[in-house]
């Protein structure tokens, strides 16, 4: 059943660049419906746009408000880089610079690597190869 939806010339045969935009169709639908589960964790107050306090607010609002917790956790090492990170991708995405994201920039924010306004956070953000 999968081969028919996926050979587009009905040729009976699935070619590299049928199979390649089959990929990235599926791809596309998995971001689109992860961005659109998330959406309301994150759009606090509701206005159809996630600001980066918003988001803040959303990710990082316990650890921010009791910091004091934090203090012996080797986690906390994690969570001052990741915010810091999170904001620099943020910032990317917000095409318009209103630090609130409509989907299409959450969209970018949460998933960089498919678009191309982020490749370079998206390389700034990439571990570092290891040397042998």
């Amino acid at each position: 059943k999968i081969v028919d939806r996926i050979d587009g010339d009905a040729d009976g045969y699935i070619a590299t660049d049928e199979l390649k935009a089959w990929i990235k169709r599926v791809q596309k639908r998995y971001v689109y419906e992860n961005v659109a589960k998330v959406w309301v964790d994150y759009d606090l107050n509701k206005d159809n746009k996630i600001s980066w306090d918003e988001y803040k607010q959303a990710t990082y609002g316990y650890y921010l408000a009791n910091p004091e917790e934090f203090e012996d956790a080797t986690d906390q090492f994690s969570f001052k880089k990741m915010l810091p990170r999170d904001e620099r991708r943020f910032k990317a995405a917000d095409l318009n610079g209103d630090l609130a994201a409509e989907k299409e920039e959450f969209t970018a924010f949460l998933h960089p690597e498919e678009f191309e306004h982020m490749k370079d956070i998206v390389v700034l953000v990439s571990p570092r190869p290891v040397d042998t």
